[in-house]
């Protein structure tokens, strides 16, 4: 539970609007960003390392918005290059030849994207995951 408040305090409380908006675009704002969502964690660290890697992988996980790309992956919300992949081999035996890519592309049924609403909190969850297992694993010394 530590762990969880203060990943919340960190990412919620203690993020104001102009980190929000601004750190996918700037290493200034992002790291400053890590840096305050940190400091909840100065009371769950054992060792600075431990400390610098939380912080140091939220500045990369939220500048780059890395939940965004598994999202788009494995499907989160679209359907993902596992599934275009599976119905791909599946169309063609799991022997695709290259002259029929084409038509199989345009002859596939697409699932609907998620509603706009829902694929932003997918990323939210998918991103608050992935910071919390990173903490949890760093917590626990790994």
């Amino acid at each position: 539970m530590p762990e969880l408040l203060a990943h919340l305090i960190g990412d919620y409380v203690l993020q104001n609007h102009a980190m929000a908006t601004k750190k996918t675009s700037s290493w200034w704002w992002a790291c400053l960003h890590a840096i305050f969502y940190g400091l909840p964690f100065l009371l769950l660290v054992s060792a600075p390392w431990q400390w610098a890697v939380i912080v140091g992988t939220h500045a990369l996980i939220d500048r780059y918005r890395l939940a965004q790309y598994w999202l788009r992956f494995w499907g989160i919300g679209c359907e993902g290059e596992v599934l275009r992949a599976f119905a791909f081999s599946r169309h063609f035996g799991g022997h695709p030849e290259p002259w029929h890519l084409q038509n199989a592309w345009e002859n596939r049924e697409e699932p609907a994207p998620a509603p706009p609403y829902l694929a932003v909190w997918l990323l939210i969850i998918v991103d608050n995951t992935l910071h919390m297992t990173i903490n949890h694993l760093v917590l626990g010394a790994l």
